[in-house]
This record gives C-alpha cells, sequence and structure tokens, in this order.
C-alpha cells in the first residue's frame, strides 16, 4: 500500500504551500542526517518527507497525484488517456474510450496511458525472447549544498564537482533552507544496455548557513542596526545596506530599542513575491565611559518622567 504524502508531513489534504512547508522543514531540521549520524529510522523519515514536500510543493505534481495517486507521477504518464479511461470504465465500459475498441484488453490501455509502458512495472521490461531486463533510468543522487546566507536570498550559479563531471547549478533567488533542487540527468547513467536509457538526476537539500545581522523570516529580512545614543535621541537619517542597495531611513527622535522601521519589497525577491526588510533599532551606549560621560548620563535621568520598568512584570 503506497504511503500517502499528506499523511507523511501531518497536514490535510487542502493545506496550503506555507502550511506544507513549515511541516517539512520541521521535520528535515528533527531528522537531517547530518544531525542524527547513524539513525537509520529518522534518515528515513527525512527522505519520505523530502520526497513528499518534492511533489506536494510542485503545483502541477501535486494536481496529479491529487487525482491519480503517485501513479500519476510516473514517467511518460498520460493524464488525458486516464482521465478518458476513468470515464469509459465508470459508464460500464461499454463502448471504448476515444479511440480505443471495446475488445481493447486493461493492458493496452494502460501501455497507452503511459506511453507503452504499464504502469505496474514502471522499472522492469519482461526478458521474453532475450529482451533487456533491468532499470531503464540511473539511479538519483541525492546530497547536501551548503549555501552562505546571501546567495540564497540573491541566487547565483555555482560549479559542483561529481564523479570527476563539472556540474553547474542554478540557485533561485529566495532559495530556503531544507529546499531541494532536482537536476534532470545529472544522477547516475542508464545501463549501458538498457534501450533508450536516461540518466537519473541529482537531488539537492539545501542547507543555507545563518548569517551574523540578518534573519530570514519567510520572505521578510530583520536587520539588527545600531544607533548611536545621541542619534536615537535626536534622530538621524542613515544609510542602511539592503541585497538590493543602500536606501537612506529617518530614524525617529526618541526612538528604542527594538523598534522597527520597514523597507516595503526590499527583502526576499521569489518570483513576483516580494517580502519586506526590517531595520531593528539596537541602542549602543558608547565605547568609552569617561567622568563627563557619567556626568552626562545623570544629566539625562531629568528626561524621565516616569519610571521605565514600572510596567514590568512577569
Amino acid at each position: 500500500m503506497e504511503e500517502d504524502f499528506y499523511k507523511i508531513l501531518g497536514v490535510a489534504k487542502d493545506a496550503d504551500d506555507a502550511t506544507i512547508k513549515k511541516a517539512y522543514r520541521q521535520i528535515a531540521r528533527e531528522n537531517h542526517p547530518d544531525l542524527n549520524p547513524d539513525d537509520k529510522v529518522r534518515e528515513d523519515r527525512f527522505k519520505s518527507a523530502s520526497a513528499a514536500f518534492e511533489v506536494l510543493s510542485d503545483p502541477e505534481r501535486r494536481k496529479l497525484y491529487d487525482e491519480f495517486g503517485s501513479v500519476g507521477l510516473r514517467e511518460g504518464f498520460n493524464a488525458e488517456q486516464a482521465r478518458e479511461y476513468k470515464r469509459w470504465q465508470s459508464s460500464g465500459g461499454g463502448r471504448g474510450p476515444g479511440q480505443y475498441q471495446t475488445n481493447a484488453n486493461f493492458e493496452d490501455l494502460f501501455g497507452n496511458i503511459f506511453g507503452g509502458r504499464s504502469p505496474f512495472d514502471t522499472s522492469d521490461y519482461s526478458n521474453f525472447g532475450g529482451f533487456y531486463t533491468g532499470p531503464m533510468k540511473g539511479q538519483d543522487i541525492e546530497a547536501t549544498l551548503d549555501l552562505d546566507f546571501m546567495t540564497a536570498v540573491q541566487g547565483g550559479e555555482l560549479e559542483l564537482s561529481l564523479g570527476g563531471r563539472k556540474i553547474k547549478v542554478r540557485i533561485p533567488a529566495g532559495a530556503d533552507d531544507g529546499e531541494r533542487l532536482r537536476l534532470k540527468g545529472q544522477g547516475q547513467p542508464a545501463p549501458a544496455q538498457a534501450p533508450k536509457g536516461t540518466a537519473g538526476d541529482l537531488i539537492l537539500s539545501l542547507r543555507v548557513a545563518p548569517h551574523p545581522h540578518l534573519h530570514r523570516d519567510g520572505l521578510d529580512l530583520l536587520l539588527d542596526f545600531p544607533v548611536t545614543m545621541p542619534e536615537a535621541i535626536t534622530g538621524a537619517k542613515l544609510e542602511v545596506p539592503t541585497p538590493h542597495g543602500g536606501f537612506n531611513v529617518s530614524i525617529p527622535p526618541g526612538v528604542n530599542s527594538g523598534a522597527k522601521l520597514r523597507l516595503r519589497e526590499k527583502g526576499v525577491h521569489r518570483g513576483k513575491k516580494k517580502g519586506d526588510f526590517y531595520v531593528v533599532i539596537q541602542i549602543q551606549a558608547p565605547d568609552e565611559i569617561t567622568d563627563e560621560t557619567k556626568a552626562l548620563a545623570e544629566k539625562l535621568t531629568e528626561a524621565y518622567s516616569r519610571d521605565v520598568r514600572a510596567d514590568l512584570e512577569l
């Protein structure tokens, strides 16, 4: 009995993309083989979740899976002919589906749906009369690709070495930690004896390194931005670096640490979607505390009209 991708991720069948992604990332964090060496159970859980996410995060493949199950994901599957066969079957099979005749057998029908191959034998051909028996496609290769934070946000092109081959990998802008990239035909080659065999795929799990100053929340970026005490008191206009260049931001007088100033659509760009960029104020004390500095600080206490910790309760 085939596994249910929705159950694997623990989400409902009508779950949106954000819910599916959140569920997968949680499972990936808890079960990643790099964090759980020699734990076969967690490794299998990670692989199952990755396979489920790869399908459910792709709108077209998810649609096929919802309609036909995993059989709809197999190579050569013809959705239109499968629907036609379903309609013919539901009508009692009295009339041939489309071009099929009423005496067409079940295997012939599905042979057409799968481009000449039966769904019940997707990897092997029977060895009748000396025909080749074995896999028609090379094995997929799975690997982890480490990315720095800014490459994941901005995208780019990397070159990998795999089995003596140089492979170029295009990182889409907005790539996220735990995301998987599939490079068609870059896995193991098909067996030499296989007629018209195709190479397997290279599946890369992205592992994004943290940034010392930036934090990511979906498509939004947050920057811890230091300001001096005088700038916080009097206000200032300061340049803030973003992945899309520097932008001037007005620091309001009397701003407190933790205040967030928003730059619209200057966060992560993923296709047509654009996140925001938040400047998170962090007030810094002077590097050198002199007697004069202390005198100024004591003078500043007169500007407070109330106890700033009066409402602090646990």
